[in-house]
């Protein structure tokens, strides 16, 4: 090595020993802290369990991710104008958002995050705090004093449940809350953890939305501070029930975060805060995974749409109920040494999901599961695990792993009515050792094999249709598409009201051949109006079937739902007639008094067919 490498070297190492020094004063500092009077025992062992668990952690360095930080300070200065307790809307964040790109003419890319240990950064300061603030709610809550010193050390103590986080989470939240917190120190209810929670969140679900549409839309927005969170007051599944677990630790409520790696039926993963109190646990059924309509959000969220289905659709149309899940784990604070990660071995190599040595498997608690035994097809080369993987509509996706011994591995408490695939892992790899199968309802398993024999079938659609998006489509009943000739629409003549549910792209022909200059489809009366295309046919000079082009007339539409969105040739963009809070006509509001939507031709026209789409899920 060069004289200057090793004069390198020796100043890394000088640094990374300064680093480790420095964080191993700052724990000693909180032991030495507790260890002091006899009366802190307990704080002592709380701040043993912290410090015994920080090994490993990772926290997101906000540094990485500050080139977006000023659109989370627009929309604070937005909320903090109005003065009010309340979420704003859609339309006003995107505006917003995209109002500032266009003025800086911006077109801003997902910033890397970057991420630091955490043993580096935690102060004693901040640890002291935080155990002195967790014991006062544990100590003095009437809905927390019973809970056991285990079940607070891994359900009110942590600072954390994921690698963001803010050092005055506790206090500020315990100060927010101060109101409801007096107010129930004396009920009835004030020993129900569930019944305590069920406030605060209610109130949460007012000032922050878990808005996937944002995520989507905004993606570099997606990896930011804990402090933006407040700011922005949306985010996704992930940081929207972080967010409420935080708030429910806060005020002494034992709050845990328990995730779904990937839906059996849909495509990505899911997240819900879990009450810990067995003696006031109102879950008393299991989820079966069967598609039929029962209620189950109150179980695990998204679990079900909560939406009946509807009469007179066509017969081939298959309707699902609620999204499948086939494994549940619990994101801990403290190391699970069960876990994967925890048990193998420094070189093997394992899917990315797993890596995570906080994994608990609570499965149980939720699903009604069976075991599969499954015995490998192939030779084994070598790979210690096996893993099953559901198909989340794009690719297969890991959920368990099991050991491989003499060829054969056994899942636990698997959910049913799901089709998993067996795979290896190797180097960012998967490969198949058997075939995909079907774990049925009695916990048995149906093979899924290929065969030389073709087959001619007719597919309407990828997936089941989703019950909530035919209740999208049920809001079509009642509207009518009208042809006129005036301006102000009063010599309209209807040619179809729609009196049965549309299911995806419909077609409706249109007899009458005087010719129209204006057509528009009427929703007054409906309750909302989702529309992703709308397409009008007429004859041409010649007499032959053209697509009509017109000037577009009628009520704007919602930003960004507008109404160019009709004809932009993508049935995922969608024009929305109103505001609405997760499609229920309860929380619309009005933003435009005229009720149609259509098209201006100019000249008058022969009209011969119209062609629409309501929103969907783009799966016919």
């Amino acid at each position: 090595m060069s004289q200057k490498a090793i004069l390198l070297l020796l100043v890394t190492i000088s640094f990374l020993t300064s680093c480790i020094k420095r964080n191993n004063d700052q724990l000693a500092i909180v032991i030495n802290h507790y260890s002091k009077d006899p009366i802190d025992s307990l704080k002592l062992k709380a701040a043993k369990f912290l410090i015994k668990n920080i090994d490993g952690l990772k926290t997101l360095d906000s540094t990485s991710v500050a080139e977006n930080q000023f659109y989370f300070d627009v929309l604070d200065s937005i909320y903090r104008s109005r003065g009010i307790n309340k979420n704003i809307s859609y339309t006003e964040e995107t505006g917003a958002i995209d109002s500032l790109n266009k003025v800086k003419k911006l077109q801003p890319n997902s910033p890397v995050a970057k991420y630091t240990d955490e043993k580096k950064v935690i102060t004693a300061d901040f640890l002291m705090k935080n155990i002195d603030d967790a014991f006062y709610v544990w100590q003095t809550m009437p809905w927390s004093k019973s809970i056991p010193f285990d079940d607070f050390c891994e359900y009110i103590l942590p600072y954390r449940c994921i690698d963001t986080y803010s050092l005055g989470a506790r206090s500020f939240f315990l100060s927010k809350y101060k109101r409801v917190i007096d107010s129930l120190k004396n009920s009835n209810d004030s020993q129900d953890c569930f019944k305590v929670a069920d406030l605060i969140v209610k109130d949460v679900n007012i000032w922050f939305s878990e808005n996937v549409n944002m995520s989507i839309r905004y993606p570099y927005l997606s990896t930011t501070k804990f402090s933006n969170l407040l700011k922005g007051r949306f985010g996704n599944c992930l940081q929207t029930n972080a967010l409420k677990v935080t708030i429910l630790r806060s005020l002494g409520i034992p709050t845990a975060l328990d995730g779904i790696p990937n839906w059996g039926n849909n495509n990505s993963s899911h997240y819900c805060y879990k009450i810990i109190d067995p003696v006031h646990d109102t879950i008393k059924t299991f989820i079966t995974n069967r598609n039929e309509f029962i209620k189950t959000q109150h179980i695990f969220s998204a679990s079900s749409y909560d939406e009946p289905t509807y009469p007179n659709l066509p017969a081939y149309a298959q309707v699902n109920f609620g999204r499948s899940i086939p494994k549940i784990y619990r994101e801990c604070f403290s190391r699970q040494m069960n876990s994967l990660a925890a048990i193998k071995s420094p070189g093997d190599d394992i899917p990315d999901y797993f890596k995570n040595d906080r994994l608990r498997d609570v499965t149980s608690s939720y699903l009604k599961t069976a075991s599969v035994t499954l015995k490998l097809e192939n030779k084994n080369s070598g790979q210690k695990y096996v893993y099953l993987c559901v198909f989340d509509n794009n690719i297969w996706s890991p959920v368990a792993w099991a050991r491989v011994i003499d060829n054969t591995a056994n899942f636990k408490d698997m959910g049913k009515n799901i089709v998993y695939l067996p795979v290896y892992y190797s180097q960012g790899q998967y490969y198949a050792p058997g075939s995909p199968f079907l774990l049925k309802d009695d916990g048995t398993t149906k093979e899924i094999k290929s065969t030389p024999k073709t087959e001619n079938v007719i597919l309407h659609a990828k997936f089941p249709c989703r019950s909530y998006v035919l209740k999208r489509f049920s809001y079509f009943l009642g509207g009518r598409f009208q042809l006129a000739n005036k301006a102000d629409l009063s010599d309209t003549i209807t040619v179809r009201k729609i009196k049965n549910i549309p299911y995806y792209q419909t077609e409706v022909k249109v007899q009458e051949r005087k010719k129209y200059r204006y057509l528009v489809y009427q929703f007054k009366n409906v309750p909302v109006t989702y529309i992703s295309e709308l397409a009008v046919y007429g004859l041409d000079a010649t007499g032959k079937e053209v697509k009509l082009d017109g000037k577009l007339i009628g009520h704007p539409g919602m930003y960004p739902n507008t109404v160019d969105k009709i004809n932009d040739g993508d049935r995922n963009t969608v024009f929305s007639s109103k505001i609405t809070g997760g499609m229920d006509p309860k929380l619309i509001k009005e933003v435009s008094p005229i009720t149609y939507i259509g098209f201006d031709f100019k000249t008058p026209k022969t009209i011969t067919k119209i062609v629409f789409t309501p929103a969907s899920d783009d799966n016919a």
